[in-house]
């Protein structure tokens, strides 16, 4: 709320408060010569050691080809616990998990009662009572309180509680990731068949007590394994001692945003704003309407009932040589503006630069071209590209 009495420019104008969280693998990443930067209220590694375009381009390629380990403390962790968790999710999320079986896990989309989209994840059911739901790395509190805000006027039979801190957490990923994990993992059994993609299974890795989640962030074979926060330095370290013959290197975020780009994998917050709904990214697949009710049901319906007016599309350049644009330049037509750029990289797996962009909803046809404002003023030509970018039929993360 405002002051309840005016407040002097004198007092507005000292220095902010900004707290910094670091992971438990942080002092192992400034060792190995990273290069840090912030990401919301946490330190991560931008990228590793070289020049940054060198380096990053290699711990992509690392990931495509060979393994690579990314750091994912940051990635909230909320334990929901009672008969009524999986009841309690349906209501907070748009699909449905009361009846996923016991060693599952399923996607997560959180929208405020408008509709608009405000956080995503995965939920694991470990026991009948008990889930262990992530949440992005910027929004783990705000998912917290809202959750509890929620069950305070609802009173349903479920404890939640952050375990954020509690936990440190590595992707492992990469077409040699099960060898990897195989040599650290005795108790698990890895094959395809055994632990499936979107599966949670809990054992031990280098004898660390952890829960091994089954996901595809970055579009690979691939494992996030969560363990311990004390025992995070240790992960790290088993992990960086089996590297040799297997091509496994630490990766940092910015060839993580690259290569879930790449995917065609939305971040929240970044390729999404304060009212977008799940139809504009494509999320529909993510809602499940025969639910009798959830959290932004009703301000959806709402909302479609006006018609979509924009959609989020993959695109590539008409001109490979032509000036990228930026995050944020907008997309034109005509003197009117339809949308703007959310994510572009050059992609060095595909050659090429890709990215994410809001065009008008008949823009959005694979196929149509549209222009992009650049710097300068420029006009660039882009051309609407089917989703993912990379492997569309999804096997490699499926081996």
């Amino acid at each position: 709320r405002p002051p309840a009495w005016p407040e002097s420019f004198g007092q507005l104008a000292g220095r902010g408060f900004q707290p910094v969280r670091r992971t438990p693998m942080h002092d192992r990443h400034l060792e190995a010569g990273a290069v840090m930067t912030v990401a919301g209220q946490w330190l991560r590694p931008a990228h590793y050691v070289g020049e940054p375009e060198a380096a990053i381009e290699l711990e992509v390629h690392a990931v495509r080809k060979a393994a690579g380990m990314i750091d994912v403390s940051t990635l909230g962790g909320i334990e929901l616990r009672g008969p009524e968790a999986g009841a309690f999710l349906e209501r907070v999320y748009t699909y449905r998990y009361a009846d996923l079986p016991v060693g599952r896990a399923r996607y997560t989309l959180m929208c405020d009662l408008g509709g608009a989209v405000v956080d995503d994840g995965v939920a694991c059911r470990l026991t009948d009572d008990l889930f262990y739901a992530t949440a992005t790395t910027g929004n783990s509190g705000a998912v917290h309180q809202e959750m509890l805000r929620w069950n305070a006027e609802w009173r349903m039979d479920v404890d939640i509680a952050n375990v954020t801190g509690a936990y440190a957490a590595v992707n492992l990923a990469g077409p040699n990731s099960r060898h990897c994990l195989a040599e650290l993992a005795g108790d698990v059994d890895l094959s395809a068949e055994a632990f499936p993609y979107m599966a949670v299974r809990t054992g031990t890795v280098a004898g660390i007590p952890a829960r091994l989640i089954r996901v595809g962030f970055v579009g690979e074979l691939g494992w996030e394994i969560h363990v311990p926060a004390g025992c995070g330095e240790a992960l790290w370290d088993a992990l960086t001692e089996v590297e040799k013959g297997h091509g496994l290197r630490p990766a940092g975020i910015e060839a993580q945003r690259i290569l879930r780009l790449e995917k065609g994998h939305i971040i929240i917050g970044q390729d999404t704003d304060g009212l977008t709904h799940p139809h504009e990214v494509a999320m529909g697949w993510a809602l499940d309407d025969e639910k009798p009710w959830f959290v932004g049901g009703r301000g959806l319906d709402m909302r479609m009932r006006r018609g979509l007016g924009r959609r989020l599309v993959g695109f590539a350049l008409a001109d490979p040589t032509a000036p990228l644009p930026e995050e944020c330049h907008l997309v034109v037509r005509g003197d009117e503006i339809t949308g703007r750029v959310t994510s572009i990289a050059h992609s060095p797996t595909l050659g090429c630069a890709i990215g994410l962009a809001y065009v008008a909803a008949d823009q959005g046809t694979p196929g149509n071209r549209f222009t992009i404002k650049g710097e300068g003023g420029d006009m660039v030509e882009a051309v609407v590209t089917p989703l993912p970018f990379y492997d569309p039929k999804g096997e490699r993360q499926k081996l």
